[in-house]
């Protein structure tokens, strides 16, 4: 079996860990019955970054790529659906943005294309900047540390994929995603410990 072989094994195992990352975010909101802490504008971005991922997955002829990214879009957008509590007019919003965003993936010039896709993993900041705001409350957020743990281990398995594909685009996004998503994870651990002393 070939590296790229076992890189794609493991871009599967990872994309289909990413997948379920929506789910307790979903579940904890429904649960407190509120969103208070979690940002609205990261996973209306996520959903359509993972679109682009699609069409990149689908330009590159990556079938872990595009076939769990799509999976994670629709993930993504039952939290967008959960928060805003708004199913049609949440649909609306994605999926024009993730259809735009994944043809430019696909037929965009690959130099632009690249720095569309760093930007879009820069959509993670927004909820690091609303938890960084939220440090000092003695309240735990609706921000799920569950759905957080498992990005980051889906990061871990993108990460092996990248290097055994030699694929610097996503060693680096994979790099800079797993920055936020470890900052914000160790900061709502951090108030959900304050909230319960």
């Amino acid at each position: 079996m070939s590296l790229s072989a076992i890189g794609e094994i493991s871009g599967f195992i990872g994309g289909t860990i990413g997948i379920a990352q929506g789910i307790p975010q979903v579940r904890r909101i429904r649960l407190l019955g509120h969103s208070d802490g979690v940002a609205l504008s990261p996973w209306i971005l996520l959903a359509v970054q993972f679109a682009a991922w699609c069409g990149f997955g689908i330009k590159v002829g990556s079938p872990a790529i595009y076939l769990t990214n799509f999976l994670t879009l629709v993930t993504s957008t039952l939290v967008v659906i959960a928060i805003r509590k708004k199913t049609w007019s949440s649909i609306a919003i994605i999926a024009p943005l993730g259809l735009v965003a994944a043809s430019f993936t696909i037929y965009g010039p690959s130099p632009l294309v690249d720095i569309v896709m760093v930007l879009f993993t820069a959509s993670r900041v927004p909820q690091l900047i609303r938890t960084w705001l939220n440090r000092h409350k003695n309240r735990a957020t609706a921000v799920s540390i569950s759905a957080l743990s498992i990005t980051l281990a889906s990061l871990v398995f993108w990460m092996i994929y990248a290097l055994l594909n030699n694929n610097g685009l996503v060693i680096f996004t994979t790099s800079l995603a797993a920055t936020v998503i470890l900052a914000t994870a160790l900061l709502e651990h951090r108030i959900a410990s304050r909230s319960k002393a």
